[in-house]
């Protein structure tokens, strides 16, 4: 087994054992923290996730760009797993969304807005590192959608996370993401 398959099952499995009550809490203070920082950019259009299981919850966050007149674009899974780069849709407070085969909440109604178009990224994350490189599921649709050293026009990309999980190194490989940001409920760290 590898460090990162390692580091990932450890971290989901301190993820799976937070409370509600834990999420919320930091829900509520990503949320502010979020508001805080986005104020002093201009970003008309954001991609984001809509959390599932014990994700970073970004319910807060859409109501928040939404009221904000903020487009607001969910990723989605192109249909051929093989071409791991994602597509976004755009997404409103009464889009219908549909589970895709990884169990991820997308519109069921698809507009999809170049990703070049976006000016921030909304990443989730299994754990993070004082680099700002981003340890996800292990499929790499992220890192194949925003392959920066490539890009010349790559939207700001931050992560949400809990404290815990932060670690040490995430291993970065030459294909690994950098993030521009990461918000804990404990404050905002930026790379």
């Amino acid at each position: 087994m590898t460090y990162k398959t390692s580091l990932r099952q450890e971290k989901l499995k301190e993820r799976d054992l937070i409370t509600l009550e834990d999420i919320e809490l930091a829900e509520e203070k990503i949320t502010s923290l979020f508001i805080q920082a986005i104020g002093s950019l201009n970003v008309n259009k954001v991609g984001l996730y809509i959390s599932v299981g014990n994700e970073i919850p970004t319910k807060g966050i859409i109501q928040y760009l939404l009221k904000s007149l903020i487009q607001c674009y969910v990723p989605v899974i192109n249909p051929d797993l093989n071409l791991r780069k994602l597509r976004f849709a755009e997404f409103h407070s009464d889009s219908s969304l549909t589970k895709n085969k990884f169990n991820i909440f997308e519109p069921k109604n698809k507009i999809f807005v170049n990703y070049s178009e976006i000016d921030l990224v909304i990443l989730p994350l299994v754990a993070f590192d004082d680099k700002g490189y981003r340890l996800g599921m292990g499929n790499g649709y992220y890192d194949s959608t925003f392959p920066i050293k490539e890009m010349k026009n790559c939207p700001l990309l931050w992560g949400l996370s809990y404290d815990f999980q932060k670690t040490e190194s995430c291993c970065p490989e030459d294909h690994d993401l950098i993030m521009n940001t990461v918000i804990t409920p404990s404050g905002i760290q930026k790379f």
